[in-house]
């Protein structure tokens, strides 16, 4: 066994040895730093060159010595540092490594974990609670809570009612939630429109427009992109390759896999998801190894999105809405500026 740990010691070291040749065995001995060369070397001493300089960070290096040689006193820039009992060093020591190695690993078992099984159980226990919908309703709830209670009347102060604390106000829907705007190119473009500058109004990344495929088929990307390119000019008799155009702040996303997981087969519709785990938020939220969801509630045909907001917070209690729901209204009634 002592054999097999100096195998180690010296493997561990062998990227910090440097060479110094005379006739004799071979051994290793420690430097005070990586920086340390070999001046001289004198029967049972070793004098040691080190620049200033250099990181105090201690080193290796292989000597050679008169056989017997039991022990060897190292002087760094002429001043005695220590004594160093010597072992030799030879090319069998790191052949020697995997030996050592193989016999340590049969030697060596780790102690089964008693607690794999309960702990595993614990961790279903947890996972299944936290994703819940009694749970994900209680973090919801919370979280209008503290945006209302400690966070509303500051920021009501600050811009004294005007349009923009409502906008600020409103926040955005808890992570768990999702509106979907599902729409197609057929569809009249002033309904079109009316979705794209509710959704530039809230700003809310949880809201989100969709389209079943690309215009044309998936081999043209062009009329697509013209497509949606139209319906977010703020005016719509405005030429962009004539001048510069203002546009909503809004994107539409293009995933068939979400028309087909909430079993949309006409537009437009608008639908509500509550309770929403996604595991990666680089795929698509239809697709069914990469999110659960709690419970959804659609409406068809052509709505406001505030009425069909209404709706699902009358149908569900959903206090999230609200918020949503007061910064559409107002941009309508209350002649807020749209985005």
């Amino acid at each position: 066994m002592k054999k097999c740990a100096m195998s180690l010691l010296i493997a561990g070291s062998a990227l910090l040895l440097s060479s110094f040749s005379v006739h004799g065995a071979t051994f290793y001995i420690d430097t005070p730093d990586l920086c340390s060369k070999v001046e001289k070397s004198e029967r049972a001493r070793v004098y040691l060159v080190s620049k200033g300089d250099c990181p105090r960070t201690p080193g290796k290096l292989a000597v050679t010595a008169e056989e017997g040689t039991g022990e060897l006193e190292i002087f760094v820039n002429g001043v005695f540092w220590k004594k160093q009992t010597l072992n030799r060093f030879d090319i069998d020591s790191i052949g020697d490594v995997n030996d050592c190695g193989e016999m340590l690993s049969q030697k060596l078992t780790i102690p089964k974990n008693i607690f794999e099984s309960s702990g595993t159980d614990r961790a279903k226990e947890s996972n299944g609670f936290f994703r819940s919908a009694e749970f994900q309703n209680r973090i919801a709830t919370e979280q209008e809570r503290l945006k209302r209670e400690i966070f509303g009347g500051k920021i009501q102060e600050y811009y004294q009612g005007s349009p923009e604390a409502a906008a600020l106000m409103a926040g955005e829907l808890p992570k768990s939630e999702r509106i979907y705007i599902f729409i197609s190119s057929s569809m009249p473009k002033e309904t079109l429109r009316s979705y794209v500058r509710d959704v530039a109004r809230l700003r809310d990344p949880n809201v989100k427009l969709v389209m079943r495929g690309l215009v044309g088929g998936v081999r043209y990307i062009k009329p697509t992109m013209r497509f949606v390119s139209g319906i977010l000019l703020k005016n719509p008799d405005c030429d962009p390759e004539k001048s510069r155009c203002e546009r909503f702040a809004a994107g539409v996303n293009v995933d068939p896999l979400l028309f087909s997981r909430y079993g949309i087969g006409r537009v437009p519709a608008i639908v509500y998801a509550r309770n929403v785990s996604l595991l990666d938020s680089g795929l698509s939220e239809g697709m069914e190894k990469n999110i659960s969801v709690g419970a959804s509630y659609t409406i068809h045909g052509d709505v406001a999105l505030s009425y069909a907001l209404d709706r699902f917070r009358s149908e569900t209690g959903s206090q999230a809405l609200e918020p949503l729901i007061r910064v559409l209204n107002a941009g309508f009634y209350g002649g807020g500026k749209s985005e």
